[in-house]
């Protein structure tokens, strides 16, 4: 049986003083993210299926006037996709060998492969503030020139893909990726049952509005363990968005570092006579 002498004597980790949170990754240090995404889309009466994860290394290179500039690498990609039939498997750890102009005439989707494995080791820059929002992205067109260059394709080819990889790597497809790794802090001190609302816009295809409430359930020494409530809705007239999203967050209050954090999502989108149901998990591990 413990006693009461016991109790009084234990010293309890957990704390009730408050802490700031926000964006405070050091200069000169280094951080890896492991950002994943995992969706179930049920549309037209197909089930479809995809699956998007990436590892990065961010280097802390500069601070002015509260702002952060990042550099970040990809340390890995890899990316499965079955849709309407079609499947793409991309995994820059396993690329795929070399392929003739015969070969990728007959499957030019197998030629994906290949030109993903040239993002690996790839650099862009990000320029964040203290409530984590990503002011400014560079350095894509690089990227995409050097995935191109790494295949021996002619030049027909080559501004097919370019055109395709710039719809998907973009200055707004990097700010929509780390927005729920980066765009959660309130910039001021927090104790255990305080919220705060953070908001971004998606872009892309399928722009949508994140309105997301976070509450401190619990800190214990420097770290903060946060529950996140998102709405989403239509970021566009052209389309009908609705859904949830629901989170967990374990955040390193002295550098806001995201450890761990998993998310459920569930949405539902009307567009041009269709409707799109999706059920989407996420996981974001930092260190």
């Amino acid at each position: 049986m413990i006693t009461i002498t016991a109790i009084y004597s234990c010293k309890n980790s957990k704390t009730t003083t408050g802490k700031v949170l926000k964006f405070n990754l050091e200069k000169g240090k280094s951080y890896d993210y492991e950002i994943l995404w995992d969706t179930d889309q049920k549309m037209m009466g197909q089930d479809n299926k995809i699956t998007i994860a990436g590892g990065y290394t961010i280097n802390v290179i500069d601070e002015n006037d509260n702002i952060k500039t990042l550099t970040a690498a990809y340390r890995n990609f890899k990316m499965y996709m079955n849709i309407m039939g079609m499947e793409i498997s991309v995994d820059t750890d396993k690329p795929s060998g070399p392929m003739d102009e015969a070969a990728i005439k007959a499957n030019p989707l197998g030629m994906m492969d290949r030109v993903f494995a040239g993002i690996k080791g790839k650099e862009f820059t990000m320029k964040v503030d203290e409530e984590g929002k990503v002011l400014q992205v560079s350095g894509f067109e690089q990227i995409i020139n050097g995935m191109i260059d790494s295949i021996g394709i002619n030049d027909d080819v080559k501004m097919q893909m370019r055109a395709s990889l710039q719809d998907q790597f973009n200055e707004q497809a990097i700010k929509d990726q780390f927005a729920q790794v980066f765009t959660i802090f309130p910039n001021k001190e927090i104790k255990s049952g305080d919220s705060w609302e953070k908001s971004f816009q998606m872009g892309g295809r399928m722009p949508a509005k994140y309105t997301t409430k976070y509450t401190v359930k619990e800190i214990e020494g420097d770290h903060v363990s946060l529950s996140a409530q998102t709405r989403i809705g239509s970021g566009s007239s052209e389309m009908e968005i609705k859904g949830t999203q629901d989170g967990s967050l374990l955040v390193d209050s002295k550098t806001g570092l995201v450890i761990n954090a998993e998310f459920d999502q569930d949405m539902d989108i009307k567009a041009r006579g269709m409707e799109i149901k999706i059920i989407g998990k996420g996981k974001i591990k930092g260190k």
